[in-house]
């Protein structure tokens, strides 16, 4: 055991050196650091302004999809893989020496917790605005973003004790599928129910989410109860969930000691492709073709048009077909899609005159939509272009190639615009002049998110899709969109405009500072090395 405290001991210590061989890099982290530390700490310290508290029962549903999102998708990665807690380092170095199993896994658990306490920190900001929003405690706050990170360290361990009572075992595999999508199933028939028996109103909706019944779903609704029960200070409720969830964790743990814990080879498997897959990116290269496991059905070959820059687009458009047969539409569309026609059911039974208009519901779908679409929002295709050399080599203006091979990442936010807003447009029965300024609106942003990786890739050389550059990355884009919103909001406020006319400046301020990027980065596709 001495040797893995060893280990730990240098792992931190070299990330420490590391960060100090990198002053430009430690002064960005800690300056993003300092930020959210600041934000959030002075969001739970502010006093919240009393009779504009938002429902607590909303706190409850967004936790539980938060939960959901934190432990899913792990179980579902890890069932024909298991998960990896470790580096290749660790492999090259613990898998080899004579150390227990079960003990390297607690070392990567542990290494596992101080990522853990990491998102938690990041996502210190979101505790400031459930201070404020929903009356809560600072130290509530808190407790439930340490909710958080146990529930990413419960996956991590559910999904290593599953994965060792089904390796190789289709059935086994099957079923394992089958019992997390019932257990998803589940939430969503009896949020369904409730909302059957009682109508589609926002009572009923907030009455659904919170239902105690949910609660009683394993782990996640455990956790979940748990921390509600404390901040609702339920003491019998506090015994009884925290109970079941000491018992849970202890039966897994059990079952772990007893299990073959022989996860070796697969893990290895993933953490060497892991590894591939991180090194080809650093170096600019195409990615080895094993690496992407996905079967891709081939339904046409060739390009049939194009020529020189535009024939990335075609190429691009073909491989897109292969994937799905509906071209930029796909599962991220159809979510989109169901949340937002929801969410309009929901609003459209606050009629009345004291209702919102569908003007001002419309509005309300669109930021939920551009919210949700930046932190879905991919990279798409351009940068898969940018590990192929041929991209660099052909003999076109640096601006056009680029233009051309993030041209599909353009023209997704505009599709799923069409129809989203479209849709929600006819459900709420709002004017032709509203759907069509939330769908440009919509793909303004897009686009906005789209030139800003971009400048990611310019600026930092990776997308800024992960840890404290993401943080970073939102704040730019505060700075980037702030223009086009100031003068929206002065057209509604001063001028006495209609609401609508808000998001005038937003679509021309959005698509102009989209401009003005891939301008100050045409230069990224003029040498052959990745920035």
């Amino acid at each position: 055991m001495s040797a893995i405290v060893f280990m730990l001991r240098k792992s931190l210590k070299n990330t420490i050196l590391e960060m100090l061989h990198h002053p430009l890099k430690l002064i960005v982290y800690l300056f993003v650091g300092a930020m959210i530390l600041f934000g959030g700490l002075s969001a739970m310290a502010s006093p919240s302004e009393e009779g504009v508290l938002l429902d607590a029962r909303i706190l409850e549903g967004v936790y539980l999809g938060i939960l959901l999102l934190v432990t899913v998708p792990t179980l579902l990665m890890g069932l024909r893989s298991g998960t990896t807690l470790f580096s290749m380092s660790d492999v090259c170095m613990m898998f080899v020496s004579p150390i227990s199993p079960k003990k390297i896994l607690i070392y990567g658990i542990v290494k596992q917790m101080g990522m853990s306490l990491l998102i938690m920190v990041c996502f210190l900001a979101y505790g400031g605005m459930a201070v404020n929003l929903f009356g809560i405690e600072p130290w509530q706050a808190v407790l439930l973003l340490a909710g958080v990170a146990v529930m990413l360290l419960l996956s991590q361990l559910l999904t290593i004790l599953i994965y060792s009572f089904v390796n190789g075992n289709e059935t086994r595999i099957r079923v394992a599928k089958t019992c997390v999508f019932l257990a998803v199933a589940f939430v969503i028939a009896c949020v369904g129910l409730h909302l059957y028996r009682y109508g589609l109103s926002m009572d009923s909706a907030l009455e659904a989410v919170s239902l105690p019944v949910i609660s009683y779903l394993p782990f996640i609704g455990w956790l979940k109860g748990l921390l509600f029960a404390v901040l609702y200070g339920q003491q019998t409720l506090i015994l009884f969930y925290g109970l079941l969830l000491a018992v849970g964790v202890a039966v897994c743990a059990i079952l772990f000691m007893r299990s073959n814990a022989d996860y070796y080879e697969d893990v290895l498997q993933n953490t060497e492709s892991t590894y591939e897959v991180r090194k080809a990116v650093k170096e600019g290269r195409i990615t080895d073709k094993n690496l992407n496991r996905r079967n891709i059905k081939v339904r046409g070959t060739g390009l049939g048009k194009g020529w020189g820059a535009n024939a990335f687009f075609y190429k691009q458009m073909r491989e897109i077909k292969r994937r799905s047969r509906l071209a930029f539409v796909n599962s991220t569309t159809f979510a989109l899609l169901a949340l937002a026609l929801f969410v309009g059911v929901i609003l459209n039974q606050n009629t009345g005159d004291d209702g919102m208009s569908p003007s001002l519901r419309m509005m309300t779908i669109l930021m939920m939509g551009v919210y949700i679409t930046f932190f879905t929002n991919a990279a798409g295709e351009w940068s898969r272009e940018l590990m192929s050399p041929y991209l660099y080599l052909v003999p076109e203006p640096p601006l056009k190639k680029l233009v051309w091979a993030s041209l599909t990442s353009l023209i997704k936010p505009l599709i799923d615009g069409l129809l989203v807003y479209t849709a929600c447009g006819i459900l709420l029965q709002a004017t032709p002049t509203t759907i069509i300024v939330c769908i440009l609106t919509f793909t303004s942003f897009g686009a906005i998110f789209t030139s800003s990786n971009i400048l990611s890739q310019r600026v930092f050389g990776q997308m800024a899709n992960k840890g404290l550059i993401l943080m970073l990355y939102m704040l730019l884009l505060l700075l980037i969109v702030a223009p086009g919103l100031i003068v929206g909001l002065v057209l509604l406020l001063v001028f006495d405009l209609p609401g609508v006319m808000m998001g005038i400046p937003v679509i021309l301020w959005n698509f102009i500072a989209s401009a003005g990027i891939y301008m100050l980065c045409k230069t990224t596709l003029h040498n052959m090395e990745v920035l």
